[in-house]
């Protein structure tokens, strides 16, 4: 069983709210989940920068788990 937790947030001045497993990366839920697909995943491992997201006004690596996310 795959445990879920519930995510309320606001990407670029909209409000999202949904369910989601603590390990999803960044990218993924802002692509898949989200349908917002102007981030882009380089390099797979974090280290290209090509899918930089500004969390907080903090820059921060697209790889970052939503559980991680949810701490900052």
């Amino acid at each position: 069983m795959t445990v879920k937790f519930h995510v309320t947030t606001t990407v670029n001045g909209d409000e999202y709210d949904f369910l989601t497993e603590p390990t999803r990366s960044l990218v993924d839920i802002l692509r898949v989940e989200l349908k917002l697909t102007g981030t882009k995943e380089g390099c797979s491992t974090g280290d290209c920068g090509a899918c930089s997201i500004m969390l907080d006004g903090e820059l921060v690596c697209c790889l970052l788990y939503t559980s991680d996310a949810a701490d900052e």
